[in-house]
This record gives C-alpha cells, structure tokens and sequence, in this order.
C-alpha cells in the first residue's frame, strides 16, 4: 500500500456546510482518506442537505487516477444530497489546468458548482443559492 500524500481538515459549520482545506498534490490514498471522513460526517446528516467547500492549496492537479477517484467520490456527494460545491484554489501553481479539471468533472456529473476567491464569498454563494431555493 502507498503512502498517503497529501493533507487536509475538515470543519463543519452551521447549516451542514463541510469545508476542506487541503493541500495538494494528493494520491489515491488520500483521496480515499479524505472520502471516509466526509462520509462520517454527513452520516450525522440523515438525509438533510448539505454543502461543501473545498479551500485547494499549493500543487492542485490531479493526476488521472485521482480524477477517477474523485469522480467517484464526487458521484457519491449527489447521492447523498449534497446542495452545492464551491473550490477556492489558493497558492495554486497551475489554477487554470486545476480549474479546467475541477470543471470537467462537474458537468459531467451534472452538478452545482462555484469558484470562489475566499471562504466568504463562497458561503455568500450558499446563501445566495439557499434563497433562491426557499421562492
């Protein structure tokens, strides 16, 4: 088994709003990782919605394997009634490759997505979202 590569935390705030902030370049195992513990907490969920923030610092590709994975994992988020997902990416060596990528992903699975240039205006995106949402 490979050594995991890559490291984040997670924080839940109000509202059930998980932000992950991490730092990349990351494999498998750490995807894997980071997967396990997102499931934990919207277990606690039960079937609420839910939204995520991910705060990607540093080396933000992925290699083609982690895309797999994190389709993977990103499939299971609409599964489980996540409402929206915003990426800031922050000290990024390569933002547009990165941006390209995160994108892809998303449309193929047909999901809500943002980019956001800090925590505060991606959780003014949840709030902007979450309004339209209750008319």
């Amino acid at each position: 088994m490979a050594i995991e590569h890559g490291t984040f935390s997670l924080t839940l705030l109000p509202n059930n709003i998980i932000v992950a902030d991490a730092k990349g370049p990351w494999n498998i195992e750490a995807v894997d990782h980071y997967h396990n513990d997102v499931a934990a907490i919207v277990n606690g969920f039960a079937g609420n919605p839910w939204h995520h923030i991910a705060i990607l610092r540093c080396e933000t590709v992925f290699i083609p394997q982690v895309i797999a994975r994190l389709e993977q994992h990103f499939l299971w988020r609409k599964q489980n009634n996540v409402q929206s997902d915003t990426t800031i990416l922050t000290d990024s060596f390569s933002k547009n490759i990165s941006k390209q990528q995160i994108t892809q992903i998303f449309e193929k699975l047909e999901m809500t997505h943002f980019f956001a240039s800090d925590l505060d205006t991606a959780l003014q995106q949840i709030a902007k979202l979450k309004a339209v949402t209750k008319n």
